[in-house]
């Protein structure tokens, strides 16, 4: 009798629901776990860019193999480049992007130790240390 009773209270209940299941359900559609849960383990488990001061990066342009140096600059706001111009660092989903430290170059690192460097409209591999 208390289960038919509880099974009765649980269906009254239901139907006196105002959820939005169709809003949910394309929610959940939207929602890429996989890509959520491989950020998650970057963060925990890989170096983050900038996490021990100086980044060291290498990329292949025209050939030729260039570094970079980028550091964290004017009290961490900032990052400055070898150069000694001031760049801008913005953290995204997936990327640390650095703008303005190098002259026509933005820098995507990745946790991890790699990323892409976008110059001239061309992205080209890095690795970073």
């Amino acid at each position: 009798m208390r289960i038919a009773l509880v099974l009765a209270a649980l269906v009254a209940q239901a139907g006196c629901s105002t959820a939005d299941f169709a809003a949910m359900r394309s929610n959940v559609e939207n929602l890429d776990l996989l890509d959520e849960t491989r950020r998650d383990i970057d963060v925990a488990y890989r170096d983050l860019p900038f996490d021990t001061g100086t980044v060291y990066v290498v990329a292949d342009e025209h050939g030729d193999l260039h570094t970079y140096s980028l550091t964290p600059c004017q009290n961490g706001t900032h990052i400055c480049g070898g150069t000694g111009r001031a760049g801008h660092l913005q953290r995204t989903e997936d990327y640390f992007v650095v703008t303005g430290a190098y002259r026509d170059r933005t820098f995507y690192l990745s946790p991890g130790g790699d990323g892409y460097l976008t110059w001239r409209g061309v992205n080209r591999d890095l690795a970073w240390n």
